[in-house]
């Protein structure tokens, strides 16, 4: 599990603005929790609804959605920081922007300097749209082949999230869904099976306007949570500002507002996900490097093997001098240790 975190600190994980992706295994979960549940009626938009949509025109849901899409995917490519934010939710916009600040970036620049094109709506074909939150929200789902990086193009589900503010659409997220080992799935969409899309949280639209988080100020330190959580929800906050969520994957993000040299905190629950092994887990926080040279300090942990019970909690972690001076490949004195939330088994003697 240790080789987890050098791996991942080494690769120098590029954590996306927009897109998300999930895995075909936390799909069918949910799909199989999803159709166990029964309806229930809609919440006001400031607290959970239970799950139950509208159905909306579906024509004009489709050309409210790529109106909005393409002109955000423009605003990208040209730079435009007024159609950019006349296009993103208030939230998606306080986001971005801490996690540019929280990497020692200016924003709105860097953002645009660094931002990758999204995909063309030309290359997908329309599924269907639901709303939620009494009608303020909506998720729209296309499905097409998409070439990620350097791999092949594979099919996936692409599923455009959208939040009602201000008088108007506005993108909040984008998700992509591999269908490659999802043949049942890929079919439904093909066939434009709306009943689908109300079965598994992946196509709905948000049950709450997602709120807006505080701006953060610069750090003290940049940080970096690595989480590796198989058959798990964990929901975690750090230091009362960084909010994240990790279901049943393997992703690192950046921490909003950074650490701090001395006293940090971590708050965080752990959920199992039903009809999903639980093999180890693992959760990291690292102090990154700013410095040429010098190398990521782990500086909590909580590792836990497939035997072990997964259960959260509230830590206080300290980061000392001597940490921050040991990230430096000179340094000669005691290694300094992370703090353990959970204690480290020794391993049998031969």
């Amino acid at each position: 599990m240790r080789a987890f975190f050098s791996s991942l600190v080494l690769a120098g994980a590029v954590i996306s603005h927009v897109v998300q992706a999930a895995t075909p295994a936390a799909i069918e979960a949910e799909m199989r929790r999803r159709a166990a549940q029964q309806a229930g009626p809609a919440q006001p938009s400031s607290a959970p609804s239970a799950n139950r949509f509208i159905v909306p025109d579906q024509a004009r849901a489709r050309r409210t959605a790529e109106t909005v899409y393409n002109t955000w995917r423009i605003s990208l490519i040209r730079g435009n920081e007024q159609a950019w934010r006349s296009t993103t939710s208030n939230s998606r916009q306080m986001k971005v922007r801490n996690l540019i600040v929280s990497q020692r970036g200016t924003f709105p620049r860097d953002f645009f300097r660094e931002a990758q094109e999204a995909p063309k709506l030309e290359n997908f074909a329309y599924v269907g749209s639901l709303q939620g939150c009494n009608g303020y929200t909506m998720a729209c789902t296309y499905v097409g082949r998409v070439q990620l990086g350097d791999g092949r193009a594979e099919e996936n589900a692409f599923v455009l999230e959208f939040v009602y503010e201000g008088g108007r659409w506005k993108l909040d997220q984008t998700r992509l869904f591999n269908l490659s080992r999802l043949p049942e799935v890929r079919q439904r969409l093909h066939a434009r099976d709306i009943e689908l899309l109300k079965e598994q949280d992946g196509f709905q639209p948000y049950d709450r306007i997602p709120p807006t988080p505080p701006a953060c100020s610069s750090p003290a330190l940049i940080g970096k949570v690595f989480v590796d959580c198989p058959g798990r929800l964990i929901e975690m906050t750090i230091n009362g500002v960084s909010l994240h969520e990790f279901d049943d994957e393997r992703r690192a993000d950046v921490i909003s507002g950074g650490l701090k040299r001395g006293v940090n905190t971590i708050t965080y629950k752990i959920e199992n996900r039903e009809g999903l092994r639980r093999p180890s887990m693992a959760i990291g926080i690292f102090v990154a490097p700013e410095t040429p040279g010098n190398t990521p300090i782990c500086v909590f942990d909580h590792i836990l093997d497939a035997n072990g019970t997964a259960e959260g909690g509230t830590f206080t972690f300290t980061i000392s001098n001597e940490h921050i001076a040991s990230m430096n490949p000179r340094y000669d004195g005691p290694k300094p240790q992370p703090f353990h939330a959970v204690p480290l088994r020794e391993r049998p003697r031969e």
